[in-house]
């Protein structure tokens, strides 16, 4: 049932030794207004951070109660949960400390990631998944497709620090910052990265019975549209929404995300069982 929202003490930092004994700081960024306020809890994608949501956050609709997590794959984190193969347990962390979640708003990894957790036994909440990765068949991917995210991994993150920076950043800068957050990643982030990748056409999207909605960029070179479309088709309860913007929806196209955000919450049931 849905109960009363309880305070969040999850509030700072603690030492991630192992995914087993995962911890996730979860903190409050808005309360929600009105009678029933929608608790909504933000998951951001490797190498970026709660920062990622600023634009969603002032234009969101005011029931929405937005919680915000720091996840180990942030641009300030140590690496450490990289050494694990199994990134779902930071996932699972981040719903408990958020408490009494009914939606999830997750970006590109942590999208990934929700979704695995999701397939593989919870948590059953309604999801917006940002920019997804997914491919419906292992012979999908070539060693094009590898040396392609490998190499082009740092052009990834150069144009997110591009979008997020909104332009205040020269290109040469930017591009140095990039590869300082690419080194800081390391090899076993991008692994664990184009492991979900890999794993996706193999999961078990049947289980995953929680509405969803899938919001890609009709540009986004990293995670394209059809990666989103093709994960909405083989969601049960899904629907897929493109954006004119790139691998940063949330940011470039602010109002209207806000908007299905706002639009999607208001189809969700009144309790939650």
């Amino acid at each position: 049932m849905n109960a009363a929202h309880a305070p969040l003490t999850n509030t700072a930092h603690a030492p991630l030794a192992n995914a087993a004994h995962a911890w996730v700081p979860v903190r409050c960024r808005r309360a929600g207004a009105g009678e029933r306020p929608v608790r909504v809890l933000l998951l951001h994608g490797l190498g970026g951070g709660p920062s990622t949501w600023h634009r969603f956050a002032d234009l969101a609709a005011p029931h929405l109660e937005l919680l915000e997590a720091d996840l180990p794959w942030s641009a300030t984190g140590t690496g450490e949960w990289s050494r694990q193969a199994d990134a779902t347990p930071w996932i699972r962390a981040a719903v408990a400390a958020a408490g009494d979640v009914e939606l999830v708003v997750a970006h590109s990894f942590a999208a990934n990631v929700l979704l695995e957790a999701a397939a593989t036994g919870g948590p059953s909440i309604a999801a917006v998944l940002v920019s997804p990765f997914y491919r419906s068949a292992p012979a999908e991917f070539d060693w094009a497709t590898i040396e392609s995210y490998l190499d082009g991994f740092h052009g990834i993150l150069d144009d997110g620090l591009r979008v997020s920076s909104g332009d205040r950043l020269a290109a040469g800068l930017r591009r140095d910052m990039a590869l300082r957050l690419r080194e800081r990643l390391g090899p076993y982030g991008w692994m664990r990265f184009f492991d979900s990748y890999l794993r996706s056409p193999l999961l078990d999207t049947a289980a995953v019975t929680a509405p969803c909605l899938v919001v890609s960029g009709t540009d986004d070179l990293a995670a394209p549209p059809r990666d989103g479309r093709t994960l909405a088709m083989a969601l049960p309860r899904a629907r897929f929404e493109a954006l004119p913007a790139g691998h940063l929806p949330m940011i470039e196209q602010a109002h209207r995300f806000a908007e299905l955000v706002g639009e999607f919450a208001a189809t969700l049931p009144l309790e939650i069982t």
